[in-house]
C-alpha cells in the first residue's frame, strides 16, 4: 500500500513541478518564488543563525543517522512495527527528492552560494532545487515522530506539532535563501502527506517477528504486582 501511495504521491508532485515550476524554472509560479526572496531578504536577519543550525543538523546525512538512533530506540523500547514509522518518513522523503530531481533540474537561487549578492557567508548550495530536501525530508521524519506519539499516546496535539515543525525546518531554507518559495510548498505537499498515511498504515500493521516484540500480558501482571507487594 504504502509504494502505491508513494507513487501516487510522486505522480502529483512531477504534474505540478512541470506544469508551475517547469523543468528548469521560470514557470508562471516564478514571479511569486521572487517576490517571496525578496521578502526574506529584508526580514531575516534574527533567524539566520537558527536556520544555519536546522541546516546542518537536519541535512539528508546527519537526519540519516539520527532517524537510525531513533529506530534502534523504539525497537529496543519494543514497539515493533511502529518503531519504524521514522525510517519510513526518511526513506519516502528522500527518495521524493532523488526522483524528481532526476528530470527536474531547476536551479538554485543565486543566494544559495556565497559570495553571490544577498548570499549568506559559508552558504554554499549547488545542488538542484526543486523539490526542497528538507521540506521533503526532515518534514516527514518530523511529522512522523508526531504521529508516533500521537498513536501511541491516543492524543491529537503531536500531531500539530509535528507539522508546525516541518513548517519551521521549510521556512529556514528561504531564511537561508537556498531554496525558491515553490521547493518549500511542494515538498510540503508530499512529504507530510507521506508522513501521516504512512504513520497510520505501519501503526496497524502486525510485528511478524518473536523477538523485541512487546511484553506478554502476564508479564506485564507481574511487574505491577511486583511494584504493589514493595
Amino acid at each position: 500500500m504504502l509504494l502505491a501511495v508513494f507513487v501516487v504521491l510522486a505522480g502529483v508532485l512531477a504534474v505540478l513541478g512541470l506544469a508551475v515550476v517547469h523543468r528548469h524554472g521560470g514557470g508562471p509560479i516564478q514571479g511569486w518564488d521572487n517576490t517571496v526572496e525578496r521578502w526574506f531578504w529584508d526580514h531575516r536577519a534574527h533567524m539566520v543563525t537558527a536556520s544555519k543550525i536546522i541546516a546542518k543538523v537536519l541535512d539528508a546525512g546527519p537526519l540519516g543517522g539520527i532517524v537510525a538512533v531513533i529506530t534502534v530506540i523504539l525497537l529496543l523500547a519494543r514497539l515493533q512495527i511502529r518503531a519504524l514509522i521514522p525510517l519510513a518518513g526518511y526513506i519516502g522523503g528522500e527518495a521524493f527528492v532523488y526522483v524528481t530531481r532526476l528530470y527536474m533540474h531547476r536551479p538554485r537561487p543565486s543566494t544559495a552560494n556565497y559570495p553571490a549578492p544577498h548570499a549568506i557567508a559559508g552558504v554554499h548550495e549547488t545542488s538542484w532545487s526543486f523539490p526542497s530536501g528538507h521540506a521533503s525530508g526532515a518534514a516527514a521524519v518530523l511529522v512522523c515522530l508526531g504521529g508516533l506519539a500521537a498513536v501511541t499516546w491516543r492524543m491529537w496535539w503531536p500531531w500539530v506539532i509535528g507539522v508546525l515543525a516541518a513548517l519551521a525546518v521549510a521556512g529556514s531554507r528561504l531564511v537561508l535563501g537556498v531554496h525558491w518559495f515553490s521547493d518549500i510548498v511542494f515538498g510540503l505537499a508530499v512529504g507530510v502527506p507521506w508522513a501521516i498515511i504512512a504513520t497510520l498504515v505501519l501503526a496497524r500493521v502486525e510485528w511478524p517477528f518473536s523477538w523485541l516484540g512487546r511484553r506478554e500480558p502476564a508479564e506485564e501482571d507481574q511487574g505491577v504486582r511486583a511494584f504493589h507487594l514493595r
